[in-house]
């Protein structure tokens, strides 16, 4: 007969009890950051110590610095023992203490949420066993926000006083200038362009010109591109070609607006003499004088019934140009980085072309706009019909999952957090439905209304007064012309 021993179940000391792991960091070796790393291993020791649920598994610490987990081998290994199964629960002081970087914080409390370990921050009362995943996206979302405005409002302030002092340093080099041994010197060669440009200027030459010019002779723009009318004004007014320096010309708002111009809502503060001079304080000053004149100059336009409404293929607009024959032009024609290629064409060739038009709307308009507002009632009933019927299958398919999802949580299968984050995705679906439907109404029923319009306003008016009632804007090439109507009808016509 076989003998049969019966192995007793070991059972552990520690048997239901919560396997936790504390963690501790200070940022640097000082004395003083050493008596409060101490302080934290000894106050997780006292209060986690002998506890009747729980058993304090191992403290782990870092001494470095807290911008980035993967520089702090105690973290390291309490992730490592944690995807294990050695650990179950994690006690830190607070969220600055286990991580700075938000969204590695929120990748490692995910990564530990699914493998069951939950993490206690003690100074913010955070508990991952007890929010949900949303609740804990919103609070670290927070905390960086807050994280961000914090840093934001202390380099400010630090730049701020150096600013007052005189002493903050220029980060970006001067075009003309070069660093030496961490000083700025002029740096010859592309100092004698900057004075070309103040001489050029001073003689009478516009920026556009200006540009032209050194575009010709191949000299490499501050970005070793192209130069075009806006880099040679931005040159004309850089008030460090005399050695000034101007802090705080431009300023920003934390999560707001950047590069705002600065008309006195923020300190500004103009340092002199504080760079070695390109330009003399006499020809700068002139220049601006020049300039500021230039500017208030108001620019001569030609008025036009197509002023406004006429764009060019390449996606700027044309501008009817004063000449013996007045002549439309395309705004980009002189654009130094990408220059239009369409060519002009003559004033009376634009309006030949609209007179066309308007002749052949009106001898058939029965043959064209009657058939078309006909047609668009016809897909409008058909549209609104198989809209609906498509709007009302999908209330009928959302409410069904809104039943099944109340079922699942009621059964515990999901929380009631998840219930209301899906209910809320799905009235969110049938809200951009119903937007849809009624948006698609709307542009059919306007398209019938401009074309009735279009047909009514035909009757007995002349081509200049139709310019202004039924065209909405005219597209060209230079060669031909595409007329957009009322309704959204198109005509194109040939400019000769």
């Amino acid at each position: 007969m076989r003998k049969i021993t019966v192995i007793d179940t070991k059972v552990s000391k520690n048997e239901g009890k919560i396997r936790v792991a504390a963690y501790c960091r200070v940022s640097t070796n000082r004395v003083e950051q050493q008596h409060s790393f101490e302080a934290q291993q000894r106050y997780f020791q006292l209060h986690y110590g002998n506890l009747e649920k729980a058993e304090l598994v191992k403290i782990y610490t870092d001494t470095n610095s807290g911008t980035s987990t993967a520089y702090r081998p105690g973290f390291q290994n309490l992730i490592a023992d944690c995807r294990t199964g050695k650990i179950d629960r994690i006690v830190t002081k607070s969220l600055s203490r286990f991580a700075r970087n938000t969204k590695e914080c929120l990748m490692v409390l995910r990564e530990l949420k699914k493998i069951g370990v939950t993490v206690f921050f003690e100074q913010e009362g955070i508990d991952t066993a007890r929010v949900s995943d949303e609740i804990m996206i919103t609070i670290m979302e927070g905390l960086a926000q807050e994280e961000a405005a914090s840093i934001s409002r202390n380099i400010r302030w630090s730049l701020k006083r150096k600013m007052e002092n005189g002493t903050l340093g220029i980060a970006r080099v001067p075009f003309g200038y070069k660093k030496v041994d961490g000083q700025l010197e002029i740096d010859e060669e592309r100092a004698k362009i900057i004075r070309q440009i103040f001489a050029w200027y001073l003689s009478g030459a516009g920026a556009k010109k200006i540009s032209v010019l050194l575009n010709s002779e191949q000299i490499p723009s501050p970005t070793q591109g192209k130069w075009n009318n806006v880099t040679v004004l931005k040159i004309l007014r850089q008030e460090k070609y005399i050695g000034d320096i101007r802090w705080q010309k431009t300023y920003s708002t934390f999560m707001g607006e950047k590069w705002k111009i600065n008309h006195g809502e923020q300190d500004s503060y103009y340092i002199r003499d504080c760079l070695p001079p390109i330009i003399s304080r006499e020809d700068f000053h002139a220049a601006q004088e020049l300039r500021e004149r230039n500017t208030r100059q108001p620019r001569q336009t030609t008025s036009s019934l197509f002023r406004g409404k006429t764009k060019c293929v390449c996606g700027r607009s044309f501008y009817l140009k004063n000449s013996a024959k007045p002549i439309w032009e395309c705004t980009g024609k002189y654009d130094q980085s990408k220059p239009c290629s369409c060519p002009v064409f003559l004033d009376t060739a634009y309006h030949a072309a609209w007179e066309r038009t308007c002749e052949k709307l009106k001898l058939f308009s029965n043959e064209i706009i009657l058939p078309c507002i006909e047609l668009f009632e016809q897909l409008e009933d058909k549209f609104t019909s198989e809209e609906l019927t498509h709007l009302e299958e999908r209330k009928k398919e959302l409410s069904m999952r809104k039943y099944v999802l109340c079922s699942l949580c009621c059964e515990g299968y999901i929380t009631t957090e998840k219930l209301i984050s899906l209910k809320d995705e799905i009235d969110s679906e049938l809200e951009k439905e119903e937007k849809k439907l009624t948006f698609l109404e709307k542009q059919r029923n306007e398209s019938i209304e401009e074309l009735v319009l279009l047909n009514k306003s035909l009757s007995g008016a002349s081509p200049d007064k139709l310019s202004q009632t039924i065209l909405k804007q005219a597209v060209s090439d230079g060669l031909t012309i595409e007329f957009e109507l009322l309704g959204g009808l198109k005509f194109t016509e040939v400019l000769s």
